[in-house]
């Protein structure tokens, strides 16, 4: 677990609650994005997960099936990949993206769905809200930065060029790649990621 997610608050069973879940009395609801916390975290440069400073450079975010196809189509194409759909799902640190990606049961694993008891879902919203299947293909992306946009009612994102694509069936496949990240950042003077895929380079 990264430090910065082991300092977050955490739910009566233990689990850390990541930055942008909204509370309702001493419960966090998991499934559900809190709108004040998303904004604060995309003005302010913050990790959806762990609340703290993502250094200026890449960004990740973990992905579902179809984004996983149309990222993993690109790349063996050789064409730069550009998703201009917006979605609700902000960025994170390469560590705490590996980390949600094992530890979420929507994120790891390709049959798990969100709790029922859905808001009623749009084409946009639809791969988020509760009682989605996340699909056969999953992924953490890291990106070359992000743009965000605070309407009225939502907190959305857009994200640019694809620096390391790391896909998953189920995510524990992603275990060695957190302890050589965690391992990367307890070396760093600062104690965090210096923010670059291993090796500096794009996969």
């Amino acid at each position: 677990m990264p430090a910065s997610v082991e300092a977050r608050p955490r739910d009566s069973r233990g689990y850390p609650v990541p930055a942008i879940t909204p509370w309702e009395g001493d419960a966090p609801q998991f499934a559900l994005t809190d709108y004040g916390r998303s904004a604060e975290c995309a003005r302010n440069r913050r990790c959806s997960v762990c609340d703290t400073l993502m250094p200026r450079g890449p960004v990740w975010r973990v992905v579902g099936a179809a984004e996983s196809a149309a990222i993993r189509d690109a790349l063996a194409a050789g064409r730069p990949y550009r998703n201009l759909a917006p979605t609700l799902e902000g960025p994170g640190h390469r560590a705490c993206m590996l980390y949600a990606s094992m530890v979420c049961p929507y994120l790891a694993r390709p049959n798990a769905r969100r709790g029922t008891s859905a808001e009623t879902p749009d084409d946009m919203t639809a791969h988020v809200v509760r009682g989605a299947v996340r699909g056969k293909l999953g992924a953490v992306v890291g990106f070359a930065d992000y743009e965000f946009a605070v309407t009225r009612s939502q907190v959305l994102f857009r994200f640019l060029d694809v620096v390391e694509f790391l896909p998953h069936d189920t995510a524990d496949e992603h275990l060695a790649a957190l302890r050589a990240e965690l391992a990367r950042s307890d070396a760093g003077p600062d104690g965090r990621s210096d923010g670059r895929p291993e090796g500096g380079q794009p996969r």
